[in-house]
């Protein structure tokens, strides 16, 4: 039981240790294939049990018994061997048992579907033939069943029969769902992925240019409609070039990482923080008027200030300062980028009166 439940926790970890890698979706993929033919030859082999057919429970039990095992060839490492041996495996059992317990009326056969879904995901997407040759070695096997299986035995009555192929429908649709489903949680999160990328800075986790200026252009849209007040801020860190010369360029992103974590933290709820080239940085600040965005930058200028980063190697920790700039959208104001400009404008002013400082447009 022990080991059964390491593999169980194996599979159940499998969707959380990358789930944008292909492979290791494929192989979940392939798991709960295993699990299910498992969970069909189980049953199958108990309700047989219960008949008395020890014969015929053992050979389910055997069915029972070789997913297992692909299971766990999966689970070490084995992927190739065991993404082969499924389809093999699958359509054996169910040639086995339609011919010597179910007959053909039972519809039995048709969980070789199942392979035409597994086909698709358990294989990489490139390797095309594979595909093909599982789902045509599906579609020779279903033939085969069809001309030579009997149509009933003697272990099923018409309503065993119905049953049968009820459990059929019922577990080729659930793994059809299953698979379905590491698709789409699978695609799901690969978009996500690929819009994190798209969207933030790698360096400083903050949003990057393209992304704080999309919100900033949302935020001057919502201000125009709503005739409210927004701001923006530039903040760019005084002397970063010196501190690049003189510790190097990893201690440069340390300090700029440093840097947007106290920004990030000083946020107020709604604000668009993000990097906007180098050591500059933007705010965007909806429904705020020029009085309360000094105030907020005020208080980030001082945060900063007090900043004290330690770096390995290095005794007394680097102290940096910032210099801000802020504008605020006028009645006169037809784009996004002029609330920009102006505050761009007067960050130099801040710059050139001394540094760590908040200077602000009020034209």
């Amino acid at each position: 039981m022990s080991l059964l439940k390491k593999y169980f926790a194996r599979l159940a970890e499998l969707s959380a240790i990358n789930s944008i890698d292909v492979d290791l979706n494929r192989k979940q993929v392939v798991n709960i294939t295993y699990l299910l033919s498992m969970i069909v030859g189980l049953l199958s082999a108990i309700v047989f049990m219960v008949n008395g057919w020890v014969i015929e429970s053992t050979v389910h039990f055997v069915g029972a018994a070789v997913s297992l095992i692909g299971f766990a060839l999966s689970i070490k490492g084995y992927s190739r061997t065991s993404r082969l041996l499924f389809p093999v495996a699958c359509a054996t059992y169910i040639v086995f048992c339609t011919f010597l317990f179910y007959g053909s009326d039972s519809h039995f056969m048709w969980l070789l579907v199942v392979l035409a879904a597994y086909s698709v995901t358990g294989f990489r997407v490139e390797g095309g033939k594979a595909q093909l040759l599982v789902c045509f070695f599906a579609l020779v096997t279903f033939a085969f069943i069809k001309l030579f299986a009997p149509a009933t035995t003697q272990y099923v009555s018409m309503d065993a029969r119905l049953l049968i192929a009820l459990c059929t429908f019922t577990a080729s649709c659930t793994l059809i769902v299953l698979i379905a489903g590491v698709v789409v949680t699978k695609l799901r999160r690969l978009n996500k992925h690929l819009r994190n990328l798209a969207e933030v800075d790698d360096l400083t986790k903050l949003s990057n240019r393209r992304k704080v200026l999309a919100e900033a252009v949302n935020v001057f849209a919502d201000s125009i409609i709503n005739n409210q007040r927004c701001c923006y801020a530039i903040l760019d860190l005084d002397h970063f070039k010196n501190i690049n010369d003189r510790f190097g360029h990893e201690v440069g992103d340390t300090v700029l990482k440093s840097f947007a974590r106290v920004m990030t933290n000083n946020a107020r709820r709604g604000d668009w923080v993000g990097r906007y080239g180098g050591e500059e940085f933007v705010i965007v600040m909806p429904n705020t008027r020029i009085k309360d965005a000094v105030s907020v930058m005020e208080h980030l200028r001082i945060q900063i200030a007090d900043l004290a980063i330690q770096i390995e190697g290095h005794v007394a920790p680097i102290h940096v300062t910032t210099s801000i700039g802020v504008a605020e959208i006028t009645d006169d104001t037809a784009r996004y980028e002029q609330i920009l400009a102006r505050a761009d404008e007067v960050l130099y002013m801040a710059k050139n009166n001394g540094r760590n400082r908040v200077e602000i447009n009020v034209s």
